[in-house]
């Protein structure tokens, strides 16, 4: 396989599973694999797409997907136990906690 036709499979297995991608790099190893690395972007996320081909048969031999959404999309997951609840005991416990364990 060259290297034209492992990104040509790596930028289909890329849009195949929804994102817009960007080549990062594309190299063979001693191993007769091609790594192929994008940076992978969807609607509010972002991260890579890192896949290996086998350079005879064409198989894809491994996948890294990391592609996640914005923090600026998760501001409110920090907060959501901000509602007085285990607050003014005055023994030391941590925030959350159950009143059961009072």
């Amino acid at each position: 396989m060259s290297y034209n036709e492992a990104v040509d499979l790596g930028f289909g297995q890329c849009r195949s599973r929804g994102y817009e991608c960007r080549l990062k790099e594309a190299h063979r190893t001693g191993n007769d694999v091609w790594k192929v690395k994008f940076d992978a972007f969807a609607s509010g996320a972002k991260g890579h797409l890192h896949l290996d081909y086998d350079a005879y048969s064409r198989n894809l031999l491994k996948v890294d997907e990391k592609v996640k959404g914005r923090r600026d999309d998760r501001d409110d997951d920090g907060d959501w136990d901000d509602d007085d609840h285990g607050h003014g005991h005055g023994k030391g416990k941590k925030k959350g906690h159950a009143h059961r364990d009072d």
